[in-house]
């Protein structure tokens, strides 16, 4: 399957959030890709730290969010 993750940064005051990277890639299934997130967080370099990440199909439908440490749960 094909999906976008993006990492973010997200004001908790009015909820509002910045894109750092956005990634293209393919993967089995979703589980796959929200690990390939923890492991691009580690290793991109981005101007700023994410708080978020958002993994969405080519459609743009958003399949998972949550934070952007590595460590998050597959869904």
């Amino acid at each position: 399957m094909n999906f976008v993750i993006e990492f973010y940064r997200l004001r908790e005051e009015d909820g509002a959030h910045a894109t750092l990277d956005r990634v293209s890639l393919e993967a089995l299934d979703l589980g796959a890709a929200v690990e390939v997130a923890g492991s691009l967080f580690h290793t991109l370099a981005m101007p700023q730290i994410p708080d978020q990440v958002r993994v969405c199909d080519r459609a743009g439908r958003e399949l998972y969010a949550g934070p952007a440490s590595g460590t998050e749960a597959t869904p």
